[in-house]
């Protein structure tokens, strides 16, 4: 039940890149944000709402880019204690990457203990200013942009999976992008850990509504739990430790097991460890992640928790992904800097 690291089978020879880029983290990327206009297209989406009209336009322009207003919770389906030890982390098995038929996916966990949830499927639910909830169903908008705000407000709420390998940093980069903080002190994750964040765009307020798994193998049947309706994945390893990229294949193939439709992303944590690995070896893993993501067809993001690298930026991603709308942030392909790829995904 181990990773499958030490069972992974020869990288392909590495090609050559371009001399690396000196970009000290303090100056590069002390915080996050910026304009940028690149446009996205989903392809492997679920079937959503065309919110673009709600939104009363296409580029994801949130009211207050980095310091949304947040609205925090932890579930009690999880509990913390001190970490001890990842050895038994990791799904098991050693899989290419592939998505499971309809015969080979796994029944839909129940839960006991987890509370009931009234969302659609797709992982979406909608709830009007007049206190009703209903499918979103889209509109053509008449009359001035002041009627419209006049008449409703429209909520939204967005799962969002995380699940990898234990002691990688999923925790953390939820509570960094919920509540601004990080806590250097690791703290092991039983179970599931649930957070949520709730952002302004005009007449629309959008919670995600973020479940993080505990990496251990002994959580791996509650991986129903936080895969099930979510409309993004986040397949998440340390950047550090090539063993937990590994074991992304094994993380894959189980999660598309219960949820053929979410949006994937790879995400990589602790670049501000990696970025001081020696350039071969930030080449050879940079590298193999990139071969993954586009098995995957998935976006693929370094961050750093501690550092603020691109952890706002993973939301707004899926965010603009979700919905089909314009993203403003720019790409990053560089070895040697936070990669940060969606634009060709898919």
């Amino acid at each position: 039940m181990d990773s499958p690291a030490d069972n992974a089978p020869p990288e392909p020879a590495l090609e050559p890149h371009d001399p690396p880029v000196n970009l000290p983290l303090n100056e590069q990327h002390p915080t996050e944000g910026g304009d940028d206009s690149v446009d996205t297209t989903v392809t492997a989406a679920p079937q959503m709402p065309d919110l673009s009209s709600a939104l009363n336009g296409s580029a994801y322009q949130p009211a207050s880019p980095e310091h949304p207003r947040p609205s925090t919770s932890y579930s009690d389906t999880g509990f913390n204690r001190p970490y001890s030890s990842d050895h038994n982390s990791g799904p098991t098995g050693y899989h290419n990457f592939s998505t499971p038929s309809d015969a080979d996916t796994p029944p839909r966990y129940q839960n006991n203990g987890a509370r009931p949830s009234s969302r659609p499927s797709s992982g979406m639910a909608y709830t009007h200013s007049d206190g009703g909830s209903r499918t979103y169903q889209e509109q053509n908008q008449r009359g001035s942009q002041q009627q419209m705000g006049d008449k409703q407000n429209t909520s939204v709420v967005i799962k969002v999976g995380m699940v990898g390998d234990a002691q990688i940093g999923k925790t953390s980069l939820m509570v960094k992008y919920v509540e601004g903080s990080w806590d250097e002190d690791y703290i092991q994750t039983l179970g599931v850990n649930f957070m949520e964040k709730t952002i302004s765009i005009r007449n629309t307020e959008i919670t995600f509504s973020i479940w993080d798994l505990g990496g251990q193998r002994e959580f791996v049947n509650m991986l129903p739990l936080v895969c099930n309706d979510a409309v993004a994945i986040l397949f998440m390893f340390d950047l550090t430790r090539k063993s937990t990229l590994n074991s992304i294949k094994e993380w894959y193939r189980q999660g598309r097991g219960f949820n053929k439709t979410a949006i994937p992303f790879l995400v990589g944590t602790k670049y501000d460890h990696f970025v001081n690995f020696p350039r071969e070896e930030q080449e050879e893993i940079s590298n193999q992640a990139k071969r993954f993501a586009k098995a995957m067809k998935a976006s693929l993001i370094f961050s750093s928790t501690s550092h603020s690298i691109n952890v706002q930026k993973i939301f707004k991603i899926v965010l603009s992904k979700a919905f089909d709308l314009r993203c403003t942030i720019p790409e990053i392909e560089n070895v040697g800097e936070p990669l940060l790829l969606y634009q060709s995904v898919g």
